[in-house]
């Protein structure tokens, strides 16, 4: 009976504080371990283990970081490929070429590829003007050649800026005190034409006014001064 009522005495097991013990020890010998473990990385080994997960998993390799414009977020495409570019700028200017040809205003179009885009002349010929002298308001016949490009640009996504130009002749209006007001005022009317008659989203334009600092031509001739009173629609493509 004695050595019954030792046994139950005796407590069994090691000291509770032992089992918290043990676990911080191998908790800490865990956090080493790891820490040796990324001071031993080989960068060779692990670019190729990654870029084999990318593949076996279809990774996407295109990288996008969100910009803000307008006050939204945007996604920006930060790797263009140059050979998409160009086909897409063949694309846009076959287009506008069918376009001015079937509308029947080839003759005052001029349509060419630039660094930024696709950039389409539109100019003053054959007495169609596309504003009163000094004035505005766009007219009729400017309008129904503005209209027709409302299509292409509904079908493509691309930033457009519409640029004012005049000729060197001094300007005679109360209104607009230089050619650089004036060429503005005209870019902006054309972009304001676009949104309204299209139902377009306005974050898409930018209207900008260059006043007869890029001549297409010398303006020693009305002609060459009716070429380079015009708009400029550049349809921008990164």
């Amino acid at each position: 009976m004695a050595l019954e009522e030792e046994k139950q005495d005796c407590p069994g097991g090691a000291p509770k504080w032992m089992v918290t013990f043990s676990d911080m020890v191998t908790l800490l010998l865990c956090f080493f371990v790891l820490l040796l473990s990324f001071a031993n990385t080989d960068t060779i080994k692990f670019k190729e283990v990654l870029g084999s997960m990318q593949d076996a998993f279809g990774v996407q390799t295109e990288v996008l970081e969100l910009g803000k414009e307008g006050g939204m977020q945007l996604p920006i495409d930060l790797q263009s490929s140059p050979a998409k570019d160009e086909v897409e700028k063949e694309r846009l200017v076959n287009l506008l070429t069918t376009a001015a040809k079937e509308e029947d205003f080839e003759k005052n179009t001029l349509i060419a590829i630039v660094q930024s885009g696709v950039k389409m002349e539109l100019m003053d010929l054959a007495g169609s003007a596309m504003f009163h002298p000094g004035g505005t308001e766009l007219l009729d016949a400017s309008k129904n050649m503005l209209r027709k490009l409302i299509p292409t640009i509904r079908e493509t996504s691309y930033k457009i800026t519409v640029e004012g130009h005049t000729d060197d002749s001094p300007l005679r209006s109360s209104k607009f005190p230089s050619n650089w007001e004036l060429s503005s005022a005209r870019a902006g009317a054309v972009v304001r034409f676009f949104i309204e008659e299209g139902h377009l989203e306005p974050l898409r334009f930018k209207a900008v006014g260059h006043a007869e600092t890029l001549p297409l031509m010398e303006n020693d001739t009305p002609e060459h001064k009716a070429r380079n009173r015009r708009v400029s629609v550049v349809f921008e493509v990164f």
